[in-house]
């Protein structure tokens, strides 16, 4: 009969970083639902923003060694992806009647003319919208 495991001990800040990871994921996944949904995509975002920060402080609280050099930078780096996907996410609500008119529109599309139709009023939208703002200074 085999000797019992020790439980692995997980170096300072990995667990934080593999929440964070997952939580991303979660955020990602959220991202892809039609637009009135896609704002729940930011709760797991920001939590795994926080998440991030906590591997951060774990592996600053404790003396460095090369996981804790690795758990830095991938959170780090989670981070950035973490703000580049919640704005991805937000930036449609910032012009939400043509993002939603978009996107019904190519979803009621049934030919490659009909999308590029509704692409093209989109961008018409956005021209005007813009155009505005822009006269407007």
């Amino acid at each position: 009969m085999a000797p019992p495991r020790e439980p692995r001990v997980l170096p300072p800040g990995v667990a934080h970083a593999r929440q964070a990871a997952m939580l991303m994921l979660v955020g990602l996944i959220a991202a892809s639902l039609p637009l009135p949904w896609t704002a729940v995509a930011v709760a797991p975002l920001v939590w795994a923003a926080v998440e991030s920060v906590r591997a951060i402080q774990a592996v600053r609280a404790t003396p460095g060694g090369k996981a804790s050099t690795r758990t830095m930078v991938s959170s780090g780096i989670g981070i950035v992806l973490v703000c580049l996907l919640t704005a991805v996410v937000l930036l449609p609500y910032a012009v939400y009647g043509p993002a939603k008119g978009l996107q019904d529109c190519t979803d009621a599309a049934n030919t490659a003319v009909a999308v590029a139709e509704c692409k093209s009023q989109f961008l018409g939208g956005l021209e005007s919208l813009f155009g505005g703002l822009l006269s407007a200074g």
